[in-house]
């Protein structure tokens, strides 16, 4: 996979707005297909036809509770993932914080307190946080990994993703020898959901719903917002199984986060690693770290 070497602007080109008319006369579907169309005969992905990559958000003790479930449940499939930890959880919560790296995942940083989360900084958001209180966060997050957990951390999340996400992130992250984030909607990049460098740092755009291109395809939005917008019937598994189609047909990169107390007991999540895993002759299945690396020794 050759990751695009130069700043791709994100946020403010690809307006909302836009995408939306866009939508509209497309369709969903039709819009995605169109987006990622643009990768097909690009991106080599170890001989295989797509990239993925699925990720965690571990920012509640909920989250934190359902991980001894969750690490179980990979092991079967012999996925690793990544998962993005908060360093006032992972105070708390040492133990169950290294079971994640000894069953061999990664652990991104998210922050010290995740401004704007009701159970650790209801007071502040990360947007609004000027560059030293957002380098402050990271580092005592990063510290905290170090010292807790004997692990360093390369990779970063912003808290609620969105317009939460700024750009002097890339300067902070890069100055604390950072190498990637994964921060950012891939409708809102130029890249068409591809990997992409900004300031040093390589960001790598989270997937869209199949069915809201304008939203992640996420847990809380499929499961948990409101009273869920992909509940029941086995939506939540069929949108994911188009997408992973969807990435397989356009050679593309498919990056996916959930929260842990959402999917474990959740059926459909079973079968979407079932899903996988019956076509990893096609997916190159992959953690944020090992692809940089493997992209690096090429």
């Amino acid at each position: 996979m050759k990751i695009v070497d130069k700043t791709v602007q994100v946020a403010g080109k690809i307006t909302d707005k836009l995408l939306g008319y866009i939508i509209s006369f497309v369709g969903a579907i039709g819009y995605l297909k169109l987006f990622y169309s643009n990768n097909i005969g690009k991106a080599d992905w170890a001989g295989k036809k797509a990239g993925f990559s699925l990720s965690f958000d571990c920012d509640y003790t909920k989250d934190i509770k359902s991980l001894p479930a969750l690490l179980n449940i990979l092991s079967r499939y012999s996925i690793s993932a990544s998962f993005a930890c908060v360093g006032k959880l992972i105070e708390k919560y040492p133990q169950e914080h290294l079971e994640i790296i000894k069953a061999g995942h990664e652990i991104l940083n998210h922050t010290y307190t995740h401004p704007n989360n009701e159970e650790l900084n209801l007071s502040q958001k990360f947007n609004e946080l000027n560059s030293t209180q957002k380098k402050i966060e990271i580092e005592k997050c990063h510290k905290i990994c170090v010292d807790l957990l004997g692990y360093s951390p390369i990779g970063f999340r912003t808290p609620h993703f969105g317009s939460f996400h700024t750009k002097d992130i890339y300067e902070i992250l890069n100055s604390l020898g950072y190498k990637y984030s994964s921060s950012v909607s891939a409708v809102k990049t130029l890249s068409s959901g591809l990997p992409f460098i900004v300031n040093g740092v390589t960001e790598l755009p989270v997937s869209n719903c199949p069915e809201h291109p304008l939203a992640i395809f996420d847990s809380w939005h499929s499961l948990a917002r409101g009273n869920g917008k992909h509940k029941g019937g086995g939506v939540f598994y069929n949108l994911f199984k188009q997408l992973i189609d969807i990435g397989i047909s356009t050679n593309s990169y498919i990056n996916i986060y959930f929260d842990p107390q959402d999917v474990v007991g959740n059926n459909d999540f079973k079968l979407m690693l079932e899903y996988l895993d019956s076509n990893r002759k096609d997916i190159n299945i992959v953690n944020y770290k090992k692809l940089l690396q493997r992209q690096n020794a090429r």
